[in-house]
């Protein structure tokens, strides 16, 4: 297998390309593969039940990677592997990963496509800007829910202490390892104090901060999470891999995070399908990756609950679980905000088409993730409730098709203009940490109306 200072040797000595070349040259192949395996996004199919398209789409992803390589960003240079250090890459990826610790340790393990099997949930904020004197409240709220397996949470609005956190700066350092203590102090505060940490850090983006952070008399666990985001598309840089070696020599859990953008380079769903399995191929080499998230995002609608996104969403994640046993978390993003009848329709929808297409779940981003204070815990039950009945009801990918479909009608019109929601003081009792009795009763009214297709609720 190849080694990780060979993956580091190429970066510094493969062809040297411009960038604007290669994101030019990555859209031209992607288009020429989806002709070649004759890929075709079909809107009545949002969740496909074709076992043959998958493992089509798998080879062409691992054709488009081979052709393509990936690049690194500071030397302008793009690694090429073969196609037997692409699949042993994945041959020796983990197959599970162990969570926390003593009573509130859980395992995480690969699924298949219309698995009986649990999905493994992951709550987390995604990087929605917090306050200070809300931060820990926030966190408490994905910490507490007892459907997630692990958790995470916002990232810290502009200031620590009155000061400007800037990447780069001596504060990010500080404010990456307060972070990491309110995680686990929320965990605590929870009652769950050995909960896993999907991800230890959202508020610092450098290497150095992540690695200061990284300290168990700051609250790390010794199998907590740290992510290291790809650039869209398939770049790296050196500072990202600077965390990979800092992983090889920890006990922290290492992650991916991919976020390839539909409307971009890759085109329409079916290219931007095959970027997204082929970042988790640049995650085993350059990163040695052992879970990876996945959000990848309508470029003009910010979101991945439209019915092209769902269709995406649902084929790689069964192209990846058919072909591999890589563990990957399908990310929820959702153009509504918290406490609007649309938000619980839309994460319904994600949370089924994740369970039915052999992924793991991550909800939940709110109000297009971009609006501080607009994503609680409340998201990520509601998402985690429908991905769980999925299973427990045995739901099969074509019967998943025609519920989620009846769903989307009562949506998808709507996104362009989807509403923000409220604020998380708005919709939560700030001093139980509990989410408000109107949200409640709008997650339970939206659920009455879902049950009408056919579905069957096991909460």
């Amino acid at each position: 297998m190849i080694e990780f200072w060979e993956v580091v040797h190429r970066s510094e000595t493969g062809e040297l390309m411009e960038e604007r070349k290669y994101d030019r040259l990555l859209g031209q192949k992607a288009k020429e593969i989806v002709n070649r395996y004759q890929i075709k996004y079909n809107p009545e199919q949002v969740i496909p039940s074709d076992d043959a398209l998958a493992d089509r789409i798998f080879e062409a992803a691992l054709d488009l990677f081979i052709e393509i390589g990936m690049y690194n960003a500071d030397t302008g240079r793009v690694m090429k592997f073969s196609k037997k250090e692409v699949l042993e890459s994945l041959e020796t990826a983990v197959d599970h990963i162990v969570w926390g610790e003593g009573r509130d340790q859980k395992v995480m393990f690969p699924r298949r496509p219309e698995d009986s099997r649990p999905v493994f949930c992951n709550f987390t904020l995604v990087g929605t800007p917090y306050p200070e004197e809300l931060f820990l409240k926030a966190c408490i709220s994905t910490a507490q829910e007892p459907l997630a397996n692990c958790f995470s949470g916002p990232s810290l609005l502009h200031t620590l202490g009155g000061i400007e956190v800037r990447s780069g700066s001596p504060m990010e350092v500080e404010a990456a390892i307060w972070d990491i203590g309110q995680r686990r102090e929320a965990a605590r505060r929870a009652g769950f104090p050995g909960k896993g940490i999907y991800t230890m850090v959202s508020t610092a983006e450098k290497a150095d901060a992540m690695i200061a952070a990284a300290r168990p008399e700051f609250g790390a666990l010794a199998r907590d999470g740290m992510l290291n985001g790809a650039i869209a598309e398939l770049k790296v840089d050196n500072d990202r891999m600077k965390k990979a070696v800092f992983l090889r020599r920890t006990s922290y859990t290492s992650g991916g995070l991919y976020g390839p953008l539909m409307g971009g380079y890759a085109g329409g769903p079916e290219g931007t399908c095959l970027i997204l399995i082929a970042h988790h191929f640049l995650g085993r080499l350059a990163f040695g990756t052992e879970y990876s998230v996945c959000f990848p995002v309508d470029i003009h609608q910010v979101c991945n609950t439209t019915r092209q996104m769902l269709w995406l969403v649902s084929r790689s994640h069964q192209a990846l679980a058919r072909n591999t046993h890589l563990l990957h978390f399908a990310n929820t993003f959702i153009a509504a905000g918290p406490c609007t009848e649309m938000a619980c329709y839309e994460l319904t929808a994600h949370g089924i088409t994740a369970a039915v297409s052999g992924a793991n779940l991550s909800p939940a981003a709110s109000a297009r993730n971009k609006y501080p204070e607009r994503c609680t815990g409340m998201e990520g039950r509601i998402c985690a409730e429908a991905a769980h009945s999925a299973t427990r009801m045995g739901l099969t990918r074509s019967e998943a098709n025609r519920i989620v479909k009846e769903i989307l009608l009562k949506y998808e019109k709507d996104i362009p203009n989807a509403p923000i929601g409220k604020k998380f003081s708005e919709c939560y009792d700030l001093e139980k940490v509990k989410p408000s009795k109107e949200y409640v009763e709008l997650h339970e009214r939206t659920k009455e109306e879902v049950k009408k297709t056919g579905f069957v609720y096991a909460f």
